[in-house]
């Protein structure tokens, strides 16, 4: 599991409409004394109206749930709350479903099945990276689909400059920005304003969207 002594405090929202799967999650949480469970909702519109109080880094949002599902949600979180980190958890392990939220700007994608320690590893991996891939399977899934032509290109005119792509494909390989920082010899500031300047060039909605562009257009192993 990854340790990081530099967030002190991480709040959490809880967004799932089993009350029994949100109370044993919780628990889990426990003894993660950084970890701060401050909301829990029912489903997407229980979540809005609590949002009004609090407001978390990171939500953890299932899929399918009444009144507002969680593609309706990831929707309007992207719209009105675009500070709000969301990783999915969800029983669905279809390519095109995380595919999907991921577009819709959803910054990781995990199954229910998953331990609490990796759980905790994807927000921190989402809060210090902005994406999280929970294995090398789902990255060569995303290549794959692409080689398939399943997922078509949406960006094809965009230039990245050399020191952009570097940056990306060591994203891709999971190197957080002080990693990036060490093996180019640049600032991790400047590791920051690069990614800024690459998610703003492909148009993309967080980091992951902007490895998906490279993956799309082979700029990327």
């Amino acid at each position: 599991m990854i340790e990081n002594d530099n967030i002190p405090e991480i709040k959490i929202a809880i967004v799932d409409d089993h009350a029994i799967f949100r109370a044993g999650l919780i628990k889990l949480f426990r003894k993660f004394r950084e970890m701060h469970i401050i909301l829990e909702a029912e489903n997407g519109l229980d979540l809005t109206n609590k949002l009004k109080r609090f407001v978390p880094d990171i939500i953890l949002l299932d899929v399918d749930m009444p009144e507002m599902d969680g593609y309706e949600t990831t929707k309007y979180l992207k719209e009105h709350h675009p500070e709000i980190k969301i990783i999915i958890l969800t029983h669905h392990n279809s390519e095109q479903i995380m595919l999907h939220l991921i577009d819709l700007g959803a910054q990781g994608f995990l199954l229910k099945n998953n331990s609490i320690d990796t759980i905790v590893d994807a927000i921190y991996s989402v809060l210090d990276n902005g994406y999280y891939f929970n294995d090398k399977v789902q990255k060569k899934m995303v290549v794959n689909l692409i080689k398939e032509k399943k997922i078509k290109p949406r960006y094809d005119k965009v230039n990245l400059s050399e020191r952009e792509r570097d940056i990306l494909a060591l994203v891709v390989k999971e190197y957080n920005n002080a990693q990036i920082s060490e093996i180019l010899h640049i600032d991790v500031s400047t590791v920051s304003t690069h990614k800024k300047n690459i998610i703003k060039k492909t148009n993309s909605k967080n980091i992951i969207g902007a490895v998906m562009y490279g993956m799309k257009n082979n700029l990327l192993d």
